[in-house]
């Protein structure tokens, strides 16, 4: 009873008051708003890194929370605690549209689904301030990094100050359990992991190198320098030490290129590695950059070979192929022609848009196998081979503990960055969503 009591104090506090809105730091991690008027103009999209399920320790019990993706112009989640084995109460959670900003609502619930508010009432925080990874709600502060997310809740006392309850929540699979994770935590790697986005680009130097490849405009353009200069000063806020770009390991002429643009020598050219790295590392007062590449081996030939041994089996599947990536390429023109550059990044780097990209190996390739002749296989593994050297190069850098790590490649790598470094005990990935609006 004791630590509903204290929920309750808590309840009250936030649901009375939103009509005070007095702005200041009302905790040292939360804050209150002085005016609705000053509530941020975001959007729901802004929030998409809540998205996923989390299990935490808080209130002396297990915390579950389910956030789903924006979907709507919303997002929902679910919440429960349990206490000894029993639930101990629910809440739905809701984040919508306020005007121009956003509202985040809850209503709570008894273990047998009697609810704590009236049927028409729930309780309000509006959104103060937001920023990567971070939303500033009125009394309550909800922070990720990494596949970890802090809330910090601001908990009104009897002698009127307040009180800040912190609530660590651990990003967790569908059936993971509090036991399960406390089993595997006895094998896990205990040192501090690095945290590292990814930024997935079109080529913007219109190589051709690519099977499918993108025909962009000119990113030298005055229209499109002003969005990569909006994009560059947004990654900023990630505050990476070390910068990867696509440009063969260690390459010398790539660094040498980059200590002229820091001399002030060096016009940048149409790449991406150029164009968002270079700029990037100049206004973070970065020394170098860093060179990750390595080139795979592909073996076309085989490939034909099996095509030809079974020309009906093999050809309308592959065609298929064709068909889809050109429809894909259509549509990066598409968000590329109707919008900026950090739009075409943004929807590039969506989880849907990337997962599409490696599943096409795995649909296309893997079944093109004739007897001994494994050469759809052996493209989809001579792939995994070339990204895991790349991300392998990361171990060569210098890396410490205290880095913060952006790489920055061709879109079609980030699948199997992500895949390796989450599966990796040294890195933690970071959502570049967040720093793209």
């Amino acid at each position: 009873m004791k630590k509903l009591t204290k929920l309750f104090s808590l309840l009250f506090f936030l649901c009375s008051s939103s009509a005070l809105f007095t702005q200041s730091q009302l905790t040292e991690h939360t804050l209150k708003l002085d005016n609705p008027a000053n509530m941020p103009a975001v959007g729901i999209e802004d929030l998409a890194w809540l998205a996923g399920r989390w299990l935490g320790e808080g209130f002396d019990g297990t915390l579950e929370e389910n956030w789903n993706p924006p979907m709507g112009g919303t997002m929902v989640a679910t919440f429960r605690l349990v206490e000894e084995g029993k639930a101990h109460f629910y809440e739905i959670c809701l984040i919508q549209p306020e005007g121009q900003s956003l509202v985040y609502k809850v209503k709570h619930f008894n273990p047998d689904l009697t609810g704590w508010e009236e049927k028409d009432e729930y309780v309000t925080f509006p959104l103060v301030k937001l920023e990567p990874n971070t939303a500033y709600f009125n009394g309550l502060t909800i922070q990720r990094d990494g596949n970890t997310i802090t809330q910090y809740l601001a908990m009104k006392q009897k002698d009127g100050s307040h009180k800040e309850a912190t609530l660590v929540f651990r990003r967790a699979s569908a059936t993971a359990t509090p036991a399960s994770q406390e089993v595997l935590s006895e094998f896990r790697w205990a040192g501090k992991k690095i945290p590292l986005m990814l930024l997935g680009s079109y080529h913007m130097s219109n190589p051709g190198a690519d099977q499918f490849n993108l025909d962009s405009d000119d990113v030298l353009a005055p229209k499109r320098q002003a969005e990569i200069e909006a994009v560059v000063k947004r990654l900023a806020a990630f505050k990476p030490t070390r910068i990867a770009v696509e440009a063969p390991f260690g390459d010398s002429a790539t660094v040498a290129r980059y200590q002229e643009y820091l001399a002030g020598k060096y016009e940048l050219r149409r790449s991406e590695e150029e164009q968002i790295g270079f700029r990037l590392a100049k206004m973070l007062g970065h020394e170098t950059i860093y060179p990750i590449d390595v080139q795979g081996r592909f073996d076309q030939a085989a490939l034909e070979e099996v095509v030809a041994a079974n020309p009906a089996g093999h050809g309308p599947r592959l065609a298929g192929l064709d068909q889809i990536g050109k429809a894909a390429i259509a549509q990066m023109g598409q968000w590329l022609r109707e919008g900026t550059i950090a739009d075409m990044l943004y929807e590039m780097n969506r989880p849907e848009f990337l997962d599409l990209n490696y599943q096409l190996y795995v649909r296309f390739f893997l079944p093109t196998v004739e007897g001994g002749n494994y050469a759809g296989a052996d493209l989809v593994a001579d792939w995994h081979q070339r990204n895991l050297r790349i991300m392998s190069n990361l171990h060569q850098i210098g890396l410490t503990p205290e880095d913060r790590v952006l790489i920055i490649y061709g879109q079609g790598h980030v699948p199997l960055f992500q895949q390796i470094a989450e599966d990796s005990p040294y890195f933690e990935v970071v959502s570049v969503l967040p720093y793209l609006r």
